[in-house]
């Protein structure tokens, strides 16, 4: 029997909106597991989070705006496994107020719409008995198909993302040239015209590609610099230096290594040994910088901009 009927996977944004489904989950007399609910504080909770994705009954993969979190894509990855294994075992994403779907969720059955807010009974209802593995019936089945159908796969001038790879095609030959590339060398450069699918190739072909290397894992980073790069570098470490920090805690700490890092009285290298280090059986890391442009068009301090071109 499962220790728990649903494991809510989620980005931290959604922290506050997934405890007030957690809530309602209970309600219906499911039990839930949530992180901050059940995590033991004290605890080495990488191996909690894999024990309870083991025992739980059914995944719940919350979607809101942006991408999915690095964590929450490990999750989402130990649950598809999981799947593979266990075909009847349910993998259920679960659409908040502005969510971007992730397009390789659409071979799964059961999405759950929560876009329009969570006291919608209907998406509950569809929730709860994709979590009790029961067929949905007539009426809530029709919804489900209306939520596929207002899906589109096309991204038109938008970029494919990570979670969007099982629906990026064509561009096989540039993967094997860009890996290729990574063997040879330390710093690949990804060069093209605006619009011409550099940031797709990388984040739904390459960063796919490397996950499943599974022999030689990478652990992987990506950001945009924006018009303070080293404060965006210092904010995509965070998460995988602290795992368990509080977003709040997470913006106030930004600042301070972000300084050491501009100055150079912390290395970029420390910070990425120190994470492998955090992370056993993992062996390398890229850090992707899309936009690079944005070094030359948002940077004012121009001893900053050498920096962090250096």
């Amino acid at each position: 029997m499962a220790a728990y009927d649903v494991f809510l996977s989620y980005p931290t944004r959604l922290q506050r909106e997934v405890a007030e489904l957690a809530k309602k989950l209970e309600g219906e007399g499911l039990t839930v597991f949530l992180d901050r609910w059940n995590l033991v504080p004290g605890q080495p909770w990488p191996k909690a989070l894999e024990q309870a994705l083991s025992q739980c009954g059914s995944v719940a993969v919350c979607l809101g705006p942006g991408e999915l979190g690095p964590w929450q894509q490990r999750e989402r990855d130990f649950a598809l496994d999981r799947q593979a294994r266990e075909p009847e075992f349910p993998v259920i994403p679960v659409l908040f107020p502005d969510a971007e779907p992730a397009l390789g969720f659409l071979a799964q059955n059961a999405w759950v719409d929560f876009r329009s807010g969570l006291d919608q009974a209907l998406p509950l209802a569809i929730l709860c008995r994709a979590i009790r593995r029961q067929p949905p019936g007539a009426e809530l089945a029709e919804r489900i198909r209306e939520t596929l159908a207002a899906i589109n796969p096309y991204k038109g001038l938008a970029y494919f993302r990570e979670e969007d790879a099982a629906f990026f095609f064509g561009r096989q030959l540039a993967v094997i040239a860009l890996l290729e590339k990574l063997r040879q060398g330390n710093f690949v450069a990804v060069v093209g015209a605006s619009g011409s699918g550099k940031s797709s190739l990388v984040r739904a072909g390459l960063i796919p590609r490397l996950r499943r290397d599974t022999g030689s894992p990478w652990e992987i980073l990506t950001l945009v610099p924006g018009d303070r790069p080293f404060y965006s570098l210092v904010a995509g470490f965070l998460p995988l230096l602290v795992p368990d920090q509080r977003e709040t805690d997470r913006l106030i700490e930004t600042g301070r290594p972000a300084e050491a890092l501009l100055h150079g009285t912390v290395q970029v290298r420390d910070v990425v040994e120190r994470i492998l280090i955090k992370q056993p059986g993992t062996e390398r890391f890229l850090l992707v910088v899309d936009q690079w442009e944005e070094l030359y068009t948002l940077v004012q301090d121009i001893p900053e901009r050498r920096d962090a071109k250096g």
